[in-house]
């Protein structure tokens, strides 16, 4: 392993008054990536703020959490400036990031009725770089339905203090970029809310269990009813699993603009498969 964590927190966060929120739990031993938990309910309640983050803090000690929601905001949002002296003029870093880089990225989209490009107030820069570079479609940090999630992992990041760090063993992740990377757009796809979805997500773990030697560390189940009891519990695991392979190939920012990034947050996944 490249960093010293042998436990692996994957959240699939939900609203803060909905009960769709999961987590899972692979711990590394023995040569093994081994499911210890996946659950959508702790003690019978679902996974509000305060049962989340007391799970969270009881399975703390030589863990990584990475949760599938924008744990920064927009530079925009977060700018403490007086007075904005418009996207044109200002010298935020990640502003100017979006002015340099950002539009260049959508320059050749036809922008109707002079719609803007990018919006350093909805978008942060990993979500464009996601989009345009790599082909997946994330969410936008603040766009259309995501301000109550958003909010809800700023929560969390402040509330987690100083058990879980951002950037040191707090990560931002997307299951479907995780997905996309290493089993194709086509699975990316498919492994939600379709008639075939069941087969593509059993799919997925089939081949996790082959390559990532994959397994249940305790109570008798098998994939397949796993992967037909949730979604959200497939998310979840995934988050783990990509908390795994931030952990264990020691994955960086970007080379370049990482300045940007560091400051503007970033959505960790895989290099595309070869």
């Amino acid at each position: 392993m490249a960093r010293p964590f042998t436990t692996f927190l994957g959240v699939d966060l939900g609203g803060g008054k909905g009960k769709n929120t999961a987590v899972a739990r692979l711990a590394w031993r023995d040569g093994q990536l081994l499911v210890e938990e996946t659950l959508q309910k702790l003690n019978g309640k679902p996974l509000y703020d305060e049962p989340l983050c007391s799970y969270l803090r009881t399975h703390a000690d030589g863990a990584v959490c990475a949760i599938d929601a924008p744990l920064t905001l927009p530079a925009c949002v977060r700018c403490p400036r007086p007075a904005c002296p418009g996207q044109a003029a200002c010298d935020d870093t990640t502003v100017a990031w979006f002015r340099r880089v950002g539009n260049g990225l959508v320059a050749g989209e036809a922008r109707p009725n002079g719609k803007p490009r990018t919006t350093p107030y909805t978008q942060r820069a990993a979500e464009v770089v996601l989009h345009r570079r790599h082909g997946i479609l994330p969410r936008e940090t603040l766009g259309q339905g995501m301000g109550p999630l958003t909010a809800r992992a700023r929560y969390l990041v402040q509330t987690l203090r100083p058990t879980f760090r951002q950037g040191e063993n707090l990560i931002e992740v997307y299951p479907k970029a995780t997905i996309q990377q290493l089993f194709g757009a086509r699975m990316a796809r498919g492994y939600k809310r379709q008639t075939a979805a069941h087969r593509v997500r059993l799919g997925i773990i089939e081949r996790l269990a082959d390559e990532a030697r994959l397994r249940f560390a305790r109570r008798p189940r098998n994939w397949p009813e796993f992967c037909d009891q949730s979604d959200h519990l497939f998310d979840a695991l995934v988050c783990a699993y990509t908390a795994y392979l931030w952990t264990r190939d020691g994955w960086t920012l970007p080379e370049a603009d990482r300045e940007v990034f560091g400051e503007d947050g970033w959505i960790w996944f895989p290099e595309a498969a070869s």
